[in-house]
């Protein structure tokens, strides 16, 4: 499917070391999160500093910056592991000065993902079949009872987010009948 490969270059996942193509961890990251290199955060402090991707198995994104006060360091990180073809670990975690302040971990089973929904603009995405499962450091953050499909933050585009779901299932995850 031509399409969906140009979709997946055109957000640069499939600018790994020579012109490989992206990792399930990568295009997980992406159609949950909308990360890829350069994706600018819309929450935290570090809002003008575009992410960096630091690795690609797991997939691991940052974005580094001044505090809000200005005297301290603060990092944004996401982390997306593969536990299975279609199970993945994800983290987001906040640091300042290297010392972890917030962290929220959770279990994706995208198995029976059928399909992506955004709010407007698009800040948080829900997954039609998702299952999560998660864990937190930092009280309220972990909720399954309410919106139990939504994850966010989403920093990419509907439409190639989409079309990434696509190739994930088509490369890495069949949709189970």
């Amino acid at each position: 499917m031509p399409g969906v490969l140009s979709v997946v270059a055109a957000f640069a996942l499939a600018g790994g070391p020579n012109g490989s193509s992206p990792t399930p961890e990568e295009t997980v990251a992406y159609f949950v999160h909308g990360l890829e290199q350069g994706a600018i955060p819309k929450y935290g402090q570090q809002a003008d500093e575009p992410m960096k991707q630091v690795s690609r198995s797991p997939a691991i994104f940052t974005s580094t910056g001044p505090n809000e006060v200005g005297d301290k360091t603060e990092t944004l990180r996401f982390i997306v592991t593969r536990l299975d073809d279609c199970t993945y670990k994800a983290e987001q975690q906040f640091e300042e000065d290297g010392a972890i302040y917030y962290r929220l971990t959770y279990e994706v089973r995208l198995g029976n993902v059928t399909a992506l929904s955004f709010d407007s603009p698009p800040s948080t995405i829900s997954l039609k079949g998702l299952v999560k499962s998660c864990s937190t450091d930092t009280e309220g953050s972990c909720d399954l009872t309410r919106e139990p499909e939504t994850i966010g933050p989403f920093f990419g585009e509907p439409g190639p987010a989409e079309q990434a779901l696509t190739y994930f299932h088509e490369k890495f995850c069949p949709l189970k009948p």
